[in-house]
């Protein structure tokens, strides 16, 4: 196992470390304060209590696979393995079970095969847009079986399967998932966050995310062409001919400025990014990587 795919085991096997006096097979974990936003922490992260500069409270949770037993300190119980359908229960992603079980998903699996789900949590479900979640409910052996696919992938993928820049194709439409793996341990797909890895399944794993993923179509320019509030990026972005790239095929992360972003320049600088299309271009290129970077 090379290092560039073994971060999440690293930061998991740290934080074991880290909750070992509470018992076997506890992990400590960081929670944001005043969200539910949980980490496998960083050693710097720990030390200085924070994540991402903000404060963090300690939590203690039994790590992944592992169960706690009445009576008993810890975490000593192995989870039992099951099947993908019935893993989603084991995990606590019920609402991905209960749509399973509407959307008829469930047979297929409950039975033979090798499958990668990432599940959204029920918290990913409540966050998701009423619309679109109404949408899915009105048609689940197709819209709502459809969406679920897009979370699957027709063989196992543990994490440390789970390279930083890997596509792997779901088995919706052959959807692209795009995989980033951070070197604190955050392991992302199509910018959804694994928030618990490498649940083994007989039939497979599940990884629980953070988000419900949904098919992108747009490209950048498209979303810079349709929000209001950038229409002074989607300026400047035409200026300098940039506009164009931003619609092609390719991997690409914009750091987008907004309209009041643009008023805090000086009038001088902002007529010149306006005017001059190596100014401009040159500044859009310090807020473009080539490459996808999710924020998590």
């Amino acid at each position: 196992m090379s290092n560039s795919v073994a971060h999440y085991d690293k930061i998991l096997s740290h934080s074991r470390i880290r909750g070992r006096n509470q018992g076997p097979n506890v992990c400590a974990l960081q929670q944001v304060m005043g969200t539910s936003k949980k980490y496998f922490s960083t050693c710097r992260n720990w030390y200085q209590g924070t994540i991402c500069g903000k404060k963090a409270t300690v939590l203690y949770e039994c790590c992944p696979g592992y169960m706690k037993m009445e009576g008993e300190r810890g975490c000593p119980a192995v989870a039992p393995i099951d099947h993908v359908y019935g893993t989603l229960g084991i995990v606590g992603a019920t609402s991905t079970q209960q749509y399973s079980d509407m959307s008829k998903l469930r047979e297929e699996i409950e039975g033979p095969g090798s499958y990668t789900f990432f599940a959204p949590s029920n918290e990913a479900w409540d966050l998701l847009d009423r619309e679109i979640h109404s949408g899915l409910i009105e048609n689940v052996n197709i819209e709502l079986y459809n969406a679920l696919h897009n979370h699957m992938v027709n063989k196992r993928l543990l994490t440390k399967d789970l390279r930083n820049g890997l596509t792997v194709v779901s088995m919706y439409n052959d959807q692209n998932l795009h995989i980033n793996h951070y070197p604190n341990g955050v392991v992302t797909v199509n910018c959804a966050r694994i928030i618990h890895g490498n649940q083994i399944a007989t039939n497979g794993v599940v990884h629980v995310i953070d988000r419900v993923l949904t098919p992108v179509g747009n490209t950048i320019q498209d979303v810079i062409e349709a929000e209001d509030d950038l229409s002074s990026l989607r300026a400047a972005a035409i200026a300098s001919g940039v506009m164009d790239t931003l619609g092609q095929p390719g991997h690409y992360t914009l750091f987008a400025p907004t309209n009041e972003a643009f008023a805090k320049l000086p009038r001088g600088v902002l007529e010149r990014i306006m005017s001059d299309k190596v100014a401009s271009e040159g500044n859009l290129e310090r807020f473009t990587l080539d490459a996808v970077v999710s924020a998590y």
